[in-house]
């Protein structure tokens, strides 16, 4: 089976999941041998500092269906799954993360929908079972996905997706270095649709995304994808200009009706504040053109070290 073309391919991108990669992968054969289809796991090892790699290899021994792709260092998420994607042979390609939460026994539900003729199939978590620190933060980021793009899923942060493989080959001649999967699907106006998929607790291994990690990643998703934050401040400077404008035409009424009365802190407090929300302007536009001088740098967006297949 090693050398023939699976028909299925699993990409899991991993950092640091040294307890649940036995388990995982265990679960992942059962579901898939289960379907009676060909497949290959692809775990990329994004720089890892535990002992996830060595576990991968003693995997790999015994199962020649799993290829492993090593990074150079850790390059994050999104570098990872395209460096899984760019190993892939199946004609349909799922990912999903190492953590367990997302049970790989829901597979077959996104690939029977890809049979079905879908080019793209994301799961949506139903009954999420995670803390209120990082359910509220992940909503934000479905609104904001939802309201700034055509990314119009339920459910954009739920980590278990299916695709044709000609989606893949596609988004593989990408260059741009803020890539966000549903955004970057809905660019391509494929068909897609939607399954409900069971969520679990974390039980090993610590979550990579904190309460600050998930507003940092809805600030860059909103900053690489659209100029609607710039938009917004276009017309803040309009809305705060008209209200400088009538306390100009107050101050002036009171000067000349009551004589000169002292409104020295009234102006300096709204100008500070509009000292403070053209800073905010001005540090949004210098967001856009630091990714910009990064863009132009044309570094790579991963380096791969090994790929042990």
């Amino acid at each position: 089976m090693e050398h023939s073309t699976p028909e299925i391919s699993v990409v899991i991108p991993i950092y640091n999941e040294e307890p649940n990669l036995r388990e995982l992968l265990r679960r992942i054969a059962e579901t898939l041998d289960a379907m009676g289809r060909s497949f290959e796991v692809i775990a990329v090892d994004d720089g890892s500092s535990d002992r996830s790699l060595d576990v991968l290899k003693g995997i790999r021994e015994a199962d020649p269906r799993l290829r492993i792709v090593c990074l150079a260092r850790n390059f994050g998420q999104s570098p990872a799954l395209y460096a899984g994607f760019a190993h892939v042979r199946g004609q349909i390609v799922a990912m999903i993360d190492a953590d367990l939460q997302n049970p790989p026994e829901e597979l077959p539900k996104l690939i029977a929908k890809i049979d079905e003729g879908y080019d793209f199939v994301s799961g949506y978590r139903h009954d999420r079972q995670d803390s209120f620190l990082r359910t509220v933060p992940s909503r934000v980021i479905n609104y904001v996905v939802k309201k700034t793009t055509r990314a119009e899923f339920r459910d954009v942060g739920c980590s278990i997706k299916a695709f044709r493989r000609n989606v893949i080959d596609v988004m593989g001649r990408f260059t741009h270095r803020s890539r966000y999967l549903p955004v970057d699907v809905a660019l391509l106006g494929v068909r897609t649709a939607e399954v409900g998929v069971a969520h679990d607790k974390r039980v090993a291994g610590t979550s990579k995304y904190g309460f600050f990690t998930l507003i940092r990643t809805t600030f860059d998703l909103v900053t690489s994808v659209t100029a609607a934050p710039l938009r917004f401040f276009g017309l803040l400077g309009w809305l705060f200009a008209l209200v400088g404008f009538g306390v100009g035409l107050r101050v002036a009424y009171v000067r000349f009706t009551e004589g000169d009365v002292n409104q020295l802190g009234s102006v300096m407090a709204i100008v500070f504040f509009l000292f403070g929300v053209q800073m905010i302007g001005t540090g949004l536009m210098c967001e856009y053109i630091s990714r910009i001088y990064i863009e132009v740098q044309n570094r790579p967006y991963y380096l791969v070290r090994e790929v042990i297949e």
